[in-house]
């Protein structure tokens, strides 16, 4: 025990080799002789002594002694700096080295690829904006809501949709066939959340199909939890559908390039939502945001509309009517049982009884016919500091026609301000830019759209001056070289459509001549420039044309499926002369055999049609 208990005391003193070799030079062990004569071994990973004595000098330098850890974490350091550190294990069997000279090839860009350097400013107003669900409802159809809810928040932000149970009918233009039954005209029609039109009826029967879905790997099979729009995949849920209301026939006007248009000289007051026309007198402060349904002159410009309990009742009274007509059809021809015809008057009739819950529930600021001032003077009441001036036109269009920068420009400078422009202004549409949406740009350049939604499409439309005495010779002179710079690079696009249409074209035309070619089994030969802009597909050509043809590199016969095979030249030749030799010989054994008598029981007669046969047979070396 008492040895155990002095090795136990003596053994620190043993393996404290930082004291040890702490001074310049190191000095014997006082517990012995023996201990200071051996070398003693070095504790650190790996054979490199030189980096053990600069690790010593270090230490003599800083005049400190340090842990074990703190002297085996500078060894490593100092090895692995001095590229001698060696490591042990799997890893040290792979080299990296090739990584410390690794370089990513340089990008060398085209100039094609380069976008020009441009001082004008960015235009970034054709940005595509994706819309869906209801932001995509609310930007390109008009909406019936219930005048009972207060709608302040759509009121400051035209991108705040309005909730699916205030929507009482989304207005669309007629022309939609519903995808499933294939009806001209949905009956009681519905919109999914992408935007697309379905009969209530086809909808339900829909959604009541079962789909199982069959799991690849395991085989297991369980019913699908959604479904996914027949047209366009979207993932569509049951009862997250809208109320839809067509249109009357009105028609879908587009101004033409070309053609005169009416322009309409549009006021909105700041902080309203709805522009109207300065010749209708109605002020646009006085009816509100959202006019009711019931003033249905100002529908055509308004975004959003409200109505009455009554209206929505008779609305769902008119969709009962059609229901039952349709069923009536349905079960005279296709013998329908009417199992989801009752659904869908379950549902309708479900509408009725919520509506009448609140049918006591006032109306919030909905003003009346009679309290309408007709006859304002807006240009009176109103000027730039205000209100915006401009001008639109097509207002039954889902697309925004407006005056091109421009224009405006001319007419701001013929007239000086934008309240005295005309109430009305007819010109000759000269060109049409489509392509853009409203974005936040856009509206910080013009103010006057700030009313419509982001992603709502819109046009500029440029016109011809030459065709209105609206602009003085003077004005038209300081514009001249704009105006006919526009009209340069108008000329400029219409000539490179014009030059990639026909491209198209002919490598539509030459798609098709590969494909009649691999029908008929020909060869790929040299391409055949034609020196007529129109040039006609060979399998189309008729059989006349084609052996006058001087472009046809080869003489085509056709066969008796159809198609159209080469033909040698000195062949056909040969099958030529052979064909009428073989007609010269019928006809003289023809001619011979009507002036003689039949002999020995018709021997003639069987000899001469054997040697038919064997002319027919021998492939013409018999004659």
């Amino acid at each position: 025990m008492g040895k155990k208990e002095s090795k136990d005391v003596t053994e620190p003193n043993g393996t404290n080799q930082s004291n040890r070799h702490s001074g310049p030079t190191p000095s014997k062990s006082p517990k012995g002789g023996n201990n200071g004569s051996r070398r003693q071994p070095h504790r650190y990973h790996g054979k490199n002594h030189v980096g053990h004595k600069k690790k010593q000098r270090f230490e003599s330098e800083n005049g400190g002694a340090k842990s074990i850890e703190d002297d085996f974490d500078m060894t490593i350091a100092e090895e692995l700096n001095s590229g001698n550190y060696k490591m042990k294990g799997r890893r040290a069997q792979v080299s990296i080295n090739h990584l410390l000279q690794l370089q990513f090839p340089e990008v060398k860009k085209s100039p094609e690829s380069i976008p020009p350097k441009s001082v004008r400013r960015k235009q970034n107003n054709s940005h595509h904006i994706h819309l869906h669900g209801d932001s995509f409802v609310n930007a390109h159809y008009r909406v019936l809501a219930d005048n009972r809810i207060n709608y302040k928040e759509q009121s400051n932000n035209p991108n705040v949709p309005v909730p699916r149970e205030n929507i009482v009918r989304i207005v669309v233009p007629r022309g939609q066939n519903c995808p499933i039954c294939l009806s001209e005209e949905p009956v009681v029609p519905r919109m999914v959340v992408c935007g697309h039109i379905f009969c209530l009826s086809c909808l339900l029967s829909f959604f009541a199909a079962e789909e199982a879905v069959k799991n690849k790997d395991t085989g297991y099979v369980q019913k699908r939890k959604f479904k996914e729009c027949p047209l366009c995949g979207s993932i569509l849920r049951s009862q997250n559908f809208k109320p839809v209301i067509f249109e009357s026939d009105k028609s879908q006007e587009r101004p033409q390039i070309g053609k005169e248009s009416s322009f309409h000289l549009m006021c909105k007051p700041h902080g309203s939502m709805l522009p109207l026309p300065v010749h209708l007198g109605v002020d646009p402060l006085a009816v509100g945001d959202f006019p009711p349904v019931q003033m249905s002159q100002l529908a055509p410009y308004s975004r959003m509309m409200t109505c009455s309990s009554g209206y929505a009742i008779e609305l769902l009274e008119r969709d009962i009517d059609a229901l039952n007509t349709q069923y009536e059809v349905d079960r005279v021809l296709y013998n329908d049982d009417g199992k989801f015809y009752k659904l869908a008057l379950e549902e309708l009739n479900a509408g009725v009884a919520r509506i009448l819950q609140d049918i006591d529930k006032e109306p919030v600021d909905v003003p009346s016919l009679a309290s309408l001032h007709l006859g304002t003077n807006l240009k009176a009441k109103y000027d730039e500091s205000n209100a915006f001036f401009f001008f639109q036109t097509a207002f039954e269009s889902s697309t925004r026609y407006f005056l091109s920068p421009l224009d405006v420009k001319m007419l701001l400078f013929t007239y000086e301000r934008y309240s005295r422009f005309p109430d009305e202004l007819n010109a000759v549409v000269e060109n049409v830019i489509y392509d853009t949406v409203v974005t936040e740009e856009l509206m910080t350049r013009y103010k006057y759209i700030s009313h419509l939604p982001l992603g709502t499409e819109i046009a500029m439309i440029e016109l011809d001056w030459r065709s209105t005495d609206l602009i003085a010779q003077e004005v038209y002179g300081k514009f001249a070289p704009e105006l006919k710079e526009r009209r340069r690079r108008l000329h400029m696009r219409r000539t490179r459509e014009d030059k990639q249409k026909k491209l198209y074209e002919r490598r539509v035309e030459k798609e098709h001549k590969e494909f009649y070619q691999r029908e008929n089994g020909e060869e790929y030969g040299p391409e055949i420039i034609y020196d007529s802009s129109d040039p006609v597909l060979d399998s189309l050509k008729l059989e006349s044309d084609s052996a006058d043809d001087i472009h046809e590199p080869h003489r085509k016969e056709r066969t008796i499926w159809g198609t159209s095979i080469p033909v040698d030249e000195e062949s056909s030749r040969e099958n030529q002369e052979f064909e009428a030799m073989l007609r010269e010989r019928m006809q003289q054994a023809e001619s011979g055999n009507d002036g003689q008598l039949p002999v020995q029981g018709g021997k003639r007669d069987k000899k001469k049609k054997k040697s038919k046969v064997m002319l027919f047979s021998s492939n013409h070396q018999t004659l």
